[in-house]
């Protein structure tokens, strides 16, 4: 007790010298009155020093002399609000608000008159804090929540978010209709068993991946042996996505399943199926099971709108006899180890059964051209809706090339197509409209420069231009930079009626053009396809012009993108030009063999 008076006289030492603002000689007093007091120091010793330590801003010093106010004096007040304030001023918000609270219960109500202005600051502080932590989307109805999270589409993601969130998650089965298997099997079975819990046995979209596939699913009459853990694994899997109504799946998508897709297809086939897009792939091309749709199926498939098949032999009859209303149909058979023998008769069928067609990609390998065929030509086929007509190996018959017609086609790709062209056919054929046409491209196949040039006529909207072929390239560079007052007279009579009007350059909308690989290709008439675009699109009306039908009026547009690799005659000096004035350039004099090959 000797020691009382000591650190009693430091402590008013202390204050009088914390009011004159000596911090540093307040600090010493109070260090030394706390070790003189040792276990007798009272609450107010430690909140006057921690008081010091926040004026010097040593914040975390100061908290800790205000924890041991509070283990001194649990029931005041005032290390609370010390507390409050410097958990603020460290942004721990949460902590800051806690001590706010502890604060205002313990401030003395009798006294309230005496403390009404710590009050005020403590009410104060609360409400900045609350302000700060306040999520703007937390007010948000929980019918908009569910709209963000549907186009999130991430619902393991959002349901980590916060407990609110969480809730309604788990709540609504729709955000868990959406059920993705890959990687390790013991996994793919968990996600199903949750998911179908979830979803309450109403899953809308389902994907197998290849690597789940490649593990538990036997290709081809088991050609690749599978473990027994991982034949076990697939009955459980196999088992749990039969617990769930297929026939509510509007999205599916089936890699490496070539043994089960029959399955998947027979579940899916009540007379009510929603399916809309199907999507069924292989990794290598297999000819000894044919992909087919249940005989069953027949009334099932009315809904299915997109079909897109990979490295699969097809029953076309089948097919032709179930599908109708497809709106896109893409059919690859590209595995660079076989070659697949395919003509474009093989699906006229279909398309004649689905004239509502929007999209048709078809790439195969076939190695021999098609003959003439015998017999009574085919009639006309007309496809009133297809915009996007891609051919990639498909062998043509001259009767298929004639009696097929494009009235609103916008984006043609014509790649590897032995036998005859379509292109002269589609710049011939009175059904055939090239005036929405925005994307050609043609690579390998045979054509005459002057189709290519009246095709180019007729396309006043075209945007991209990619052409890789036996071709007059310097002839179509130079059509490229001329308007049509100028049109050569040996394409004036034959495009006198293609022509809808007068432009101010072919093809007015052309920003992309890639000419790779012509070898007779020269620098100049690129340079005036460039030059030419630049100065109408730089003129005082930027080469203003309008279409027929059109209310607004249109400008020419420069070279976004120029493509000339694998041209020898373009000469290097004048690459500096051509990189200052398109945005996207490139000129590549060789290539390496893998490139060769992969073309």
């Amino acid at each position: 007790m000797s020691s009382a008076p000591g650190w009693k006289r430091l402590f008013t030492k202390g204050i009088d010298k914390f009011r004159h603002h000596d911090l540093d000689g307040a600090l010493e007093s109070f260090n030394e009155a706390v070790r003189l007091a040792a276990d007798d120091a009272p609450h107010t010793l430690y909140d006057s020093r921690a008081s010091v330590h926040e004026k010097q801003s040593h914040l975390k010093d100061a908290l800790r002399d205000a924890k041991k106010t509070i283990d001194i004096a649990p029931t005041h007040w005032l290390g609370y609000f010390r507390s409050a304030r410097l958990f603020a001023a460290l942004n721990s918000s949460s902590a800051a608000l806690r001590m706010c609270s502890l604060a205002l219960q313990r401030l003395d109500d009798a006294a309230a008159a005496k403390h009404e202005a710590r009050r005020r600051e403590l009410t104060a502080l609360r409400r900045r804090l609350e302000a700060q932590n306040r999520c703007p989307i937390a007010g948000v109805p929980v019918e908009l929540l569910l709209m963000v999270f549907d186009l999130a589409r991430r619902p393991v993601v959002l349901s980590h978010v916060c407990r609110r969130w969480r809730e309604i998650a788990l709540s609504h089965p729709t955000l868990w209709r959406s059920l993705t298997l890959a990687g390790s099997p013991n996994k793919a079975l968990l996600k199903a068993q949750e998911w179908r819990r979830r979803s309450r046995e109403q899953v809308a979209e389902l994907v197998v991946r290849k690597s789940l596939s490649d593990v538990i699913f036997t290709p081809w009459h088991g050609r690749q042996m599978v473990h027994p853990d991982d034949l076990e694994m697939r009955k459980k899997i196999l088992s749990e996505l039969g617990l769930l109504d297929l026939s509510l799946v509007k999205v599916c998508h089936l890699e490496n399943m070539v043994a089960h897709v029959a399955s998947f297809l027979t579940a899916m086939s009540p007379c009510r199926s929603r399916l809309e897009t199907l999507s069924v792939s292989q990794s290598s091309l297999g000819f000894d099971l044919p992909l087919r749709i249940p005989d069953q199926g027949l009334p099932s498939w009315e809904n299915l709108r997109e079909l897109k098949i990979s490295n699969m032999e097809c029953d076309w009859t089948t097919f032709t006899a179930c599908l109708r209303g497809l709106t896109s149909f893409e059919y690859k058979a590209c595995d660079s180890t076989m070659h697949f023998d395919m003509h474009f008769e093989s699906i006229r069928s279909l398309l004649n059964a689905n004239p509502t067609l929007e999209k048709l990609v078809v790439y195969t390998r076939t190695r021999n051209p098609l003959h003439s065929m015998t017999g009574v030509p085919p009639e006309t086929l007309i496809m009133p809706y297809l915009r996007h007509f891609e051919l990639s190996g498909v062998a043509l018959s001259p009767h298929s090339i004639r009696t097929l017609s494009l009235p609103v086609i916008q984006v043609l790709r014509l790649i590897s197509l032995p036998g005859p062209s379509m292109l002269q056919n589609f710049v011939e054929d009175p059904r055939t409209s090239l005036a929405e046409l925005v994307e050609l491209t043609i690579k390998n196949c045979a054509f005459q420069t002057q189709s290519l040039t009246l095709a180019l006529f007729c396309s006043p909207k075209l945007e991209v231009l990619q052409l890789r072929s036996d071709f007059d390239a310097n002839a179509v560079a130079e059509s490229l930079s001329m308007p049509y007052s100028t049109l050569p007279p040996v394409l004036s009579s034959a495009s006198r009626e293609l022509v809808p009007t007068e432009l101010p350059i072919l093809c007015p909308s052309l920003n992309v053009l890639d000419l790779s690989g012509s070898p007779s290709l020269k620098t100049g008439p690129v340079m005036r396809v460039v030059k030419e675009r630049l100065s109408l699109a730089a003129s005082e009306d930027g080469g203003r012009y309008r279409l027929p039908g059109e209310d607004s009026d249109r400008h020419v547009s420069s070279i976004q993108a120029l493509k000339i690799d694998e041209c020898p005659h373009i000469e290097a000096e004048m690459l500096p030009w051509f990189r200052r004035n398109v945005p996207d350039f490139s000129c590549r004099y060789s290539t390496t063999t893998k490139e060769r090959r992969a073309r």
